[in-house]
């Protein structure tokens, strides 16, 4: 340390603040799919744990735009109506599906399946955007298809429907990428105080369905007591589950909203990716689901995928550094599929 000079001193620094947060953010992450997977097996009601994940996302918004110093910036009702709850409506239905299909698979295959990310971004920016990737982008895809493929092929606890609820909350994810980018574009909204607006209107959206489906089996729960084994009535436990998920999710969100600030977007991308390994070993090790060989190199194959999506994408930048060369202060604003990242995190 002594034999450091100042540049060194603030890189080393630097990095250890990183490993910090990107361990943290890997911690909580872990956590919040784990403890959704624990809480939809024992309690069996996604449109609970979706509704109350988007009513947390909210509240804890709060004091992270207060963290982050971050301030709302009005939008005419117009472009409310027309964009922000179209946008909110499609993030209530993706979440549910998302929600649905951890109920249905594992927390591993899970995370395999959101591997597909990249493939049905690449769709939505070519056909909503008319944007045309390198070939070298095409073909980083090929092996997250054929990872995830392999992966469904060789999984042991494969449920067809939990499958397709998966990918179907991957599909809207993707459009709902490429649309929050133009909001960020068309209204200079921080990540944060859309994130914590679209969560508000998407629990709104979602709570009429809640009603008739979740809401109207838990209060025959309470009034009669509960006569299925496989529909247990709902406890101190289950809510105290809700809660420490939407801590977690919390978390996630200020670690990840802290890396988007310092890191280059090929940086954020490659943590990003890494952390979807850390939540797949980990979820391996609590659960103990019985894994192939073959099926492990399907879900590596699929990370691999990943990476090499956001090295191709990179490569016409030529995006070399770690941090960002100025990050400014945590309220700046600028759009980037980081910041569009952040708005996905908490599924």
């Amino acid at each position: 340390m002594g034999f450091m000079n100042n540049h060194q001193h603030s890189e080393y620094w630097f990095a250890c603040r990183v490993i910090l947060i990107c361990c943290g953010w890997y911690a909580v992450s872990s956590g919040q799919s784990i403890i959704n997977k624990w809480t939809l097996s024992h309690y069996p009601y996604p449109l609970t744990v979706t509704l109350s994940s988007l009513v947390n996302n909210a509240i804890f918004a709060i004091p992270l735009a207060r963290i982050t110093h971050v301030r709302s910036k009005p939008v005419s009702s117009t472009y409310l109506l027309r964009t922000i709850v179209p946008i909110a409506s499609c993030r209530s239905i993706a979440l549910a599906s998302a929600f649905f299909g951890l109920w249905k698979v594992p927390v591993s295959y899970a995370q395999t399946v959101k591997a597909t990310l990249p493939v049905f971004t690449v769709l939505a920016t070519r056909f909503m955007n008319h944007e045309p990737q390198p070939a070298v982008v095409y073909a980083s895809l090929v092996p997250i298809v054929v990872g995830v493929v392999t992966a469904s092929l060789t999984e042991v606890s494969f449920d067809l429907i939990g499958l397709l609820a998966s990918l179907f909350s991957v599909f809207l994810h993707a459009f709902i990428n490429v649309l929050i980018k133009k909001v960020f574009d068309d209204t200079g909204m921080h990540p944060i105080a859309l994130l914590c607006l679209s969560s508000k209107i998407a629990a709104i959206v979602l709570f009429p369905l809640w009603l008739l489906q979740d809401g109207r089996i838990l209060l025959s729960q309470f009034i009669y007591g509960s006569t299925d084994e496989t529909l247990p009535l709902p406890d101190l436990r289950f809510i105290g589950l809700l809660g420490l998920a939407g801590l977690t999710s919390f978390g996630q969100n200020l670690c990840a909203f802290l890396l988007i600030h310092q890191l280059t977007a090929l940086s954020y991308a490659v943590a990003s990716a890494t952390k979807r390994v850390a939540v797949i070993v980990l979820s391996l090790f609590i659960f103990q689901n019985p894994v192939s060989l073959v099926n492990c190199l399907g879900m590596a194959l699929a990370m691999v995928g990943m990476f090499a999506y956001n090295r191709a994408k990179d490569k016409g930048h030529g995006t070399k550094l770690l941090r960002k060369r100025d990050s400014g202060p945590l309220t700046a604003m600028t759009s980037s599929n980081s910041d569009a990242r952040l708005m996905l995190s908490v599924n």
